[in-house]
């Protein structure tokens, strides 16, 4: 009796204070110290900035906000970060003595009416003693996966509102675009009707009519595919908000204004992205929950001790305790193959993490060349839009006194065209570069204050 208890003190003493793995220390990987492009303005794009207000467009803030509180994708990585926080409450309990209670109880008689009855309980419980820490390295990598999965979810919801933002800016450039078609097209049938009377009475050629009835029906074509366009990206959206892809189709009825980002933006230095990316904060993540899966391997390879104890009750109270040790002796051998599993797999997840460091580097530098490029472009774009008005205007009046041929107006009112639809475009590729920008420095995915 006396060894036993001495054996069961000197357990008890080691419990917690050995521990088998590497200590967890988060990696430090330090990119460049600034950005090889750089961006105007003072604005800075962070986790707790709502950046897709930046285009001051209401309703882009509600779909939004339906978004996050609906879509399907977000909800399903919700339910997985209530998942891994239940694995990390169960993991906790591994410390605590387990146990099982059976009573019962039995009547018996015989044919003379004699009726006896019986009952007995019997309590089983059992706690495993975490000597060399494994218990407490399964707490900390149920941890880390929580960590993980919230990283995720945070991650989903990032995503979702990228893929928000790019398609309303997308729906609503279509929408320009068709009504820049739209009104070139009846303009160009107005001059059609005209041309047609002129060439009856003999004033203008076949090969102007022609020319202007080829543009016509080029204008005419590009209908169609916008259409296309447009209903594609407004069924996304709805599908996005978790609901029918036709229920926004009111919303685009009317047409408005390609949304324009009304903030510069300032990027930072690469090392906030550590802090802001939600993949790079997941990616740490599971890291540290491989790192802790060695030292629960490791664990596995030593002596394993439980307390047990018994008590039954009938017709006499019997009770036992003592102390169970298990040795791992014929499968040694493959715990330590599990062990060498684990370190490759913590190896993998630290060259993950690098990667991953490094392609959220290249994504804002891309991002910064980008916005900068598509700003320049616009503002190009825009000079060219004006003068092709100007050119317009000038043949138009010069036309109407007959100072010039239908074939410059033609050519003038082509070139109008083409301006207008590439500046509209080119506003669009504005928008979604911001929103590309804004995407690779991880801002605006905790909401949990909103």
């Amino acid at each position: 009796m006396l060894r036993s208890t001495t054996m069961i003190f000197v357990s008890l003493s080691l419990a917690g204070c050995t521990t088998m793995g590497p200590a967890y220390n988060a990696p430090s990987i330090s990119p460049v110290a600034t950005y090889g492009a750089a961006a105007g303005g003072a604005k800075t794009v962070t986790a707790q900035v709502q950046w897709w207000r930046g285009f001051n467009d209401t309703t882009l803030n509600r779909l939004v906000e339906t978004g996050l509180a609906q879509n399907l994708t977000v909800a399903q990585a919700v339910e997985r970060v209530v998942a891994a926080r239940e694995s990390a409450v169960s993991a906790g309990l591994n410390n605590l003595p387990s146990g099982t209670t059976l009573a019962q109880g039995t009547l018996s008689g015989t044919s003379a009416g004699d009726v006896q009855s019986s009952s007995s309980a019997n309590v089983s419980l059992s706690w495993e003693i975490d000597l060399f820490g494994g218990l407490a390295k399964r707490r900390e990598a149920a941890g880390a996966s929580l960590d993980a999965a919230i990283e995720e979810a945070n991650g989903a919801r990032l995503a979702l509102i990228g893929e928000i933002a790019r398609n309303y800016v997308q729906a609503r450039g279509y929408q320009d675009r068709l009504h820049i078609a739209r009104t070139t097209l009846e303009g160009q049938n107005r001059t059609l009707s005209v041309t047609r009377q002129q060439n009856e009475a003999g004033l203008t050629s076949n090969l102007d009519l022609a020319q202007l009835q080829g543009d016509v029906s080029t204008t005419a074509a590009s209908i169609p595919s916008l259409e296309i366009l447009l209903s594609a990206s407004v069924h996304r959206l709805g599908v996005l908000l978790g609901q029918e892809p036709k229920s926004l189709q009111g919303l685009f009825s009317d047409g408005s204004q390609i949304p324009r980002i009304a903030a510069s933006v300032s990027p930072g230095v690469p090392a906030e992205l550590m802090r802001d990316r939600p993949d790079i904060r997941q990616a740490e993540r599971l890291l540290a929950a491989a790192t802790a899966d060695i030292g629960v391997a490791e664990a596995d390879l030593y002596p394993s001790l439980s307390l047990a104890g018994n008590l039954s009750v009938a017709s006499a109270s019997v009770w036992s305790l003592g102390p169970s040790l298990s040795l791992p002796i014929f499968n040694r051998g493959q715990l330590k193959q599990t062990v060498l599993i684990e370190k490759s797999q913590a190896r993998q997840a630290y060259l993950s993490y690098k990667q991953t460091v490094l392609e959220a580097v290249e994504e804002v530098e891309n991002a910064l060349v980008g916005l900068s490029r598509q700003q320049t472009r616009r503002n190009q774009l825009a000079n060219s839009y004006l003068s092709y008005s100007q050119a317009t205007q000038l043949a138009e009046e010069r036309y109407s006194v007959g100072d010039t041929t239908l074939l410059t107006l033609l050519t003038a009112q082509r070139s109008l065209y083409s301006a207008r639809d590439a500046l509209a475009q080119s506003t669009v590729d504005v928008g979604l570069q911001y929103i590309a920008l804004s995407l690779a420095l991880g801002g605006g995915w905790d909401i949990s204050s909103r």
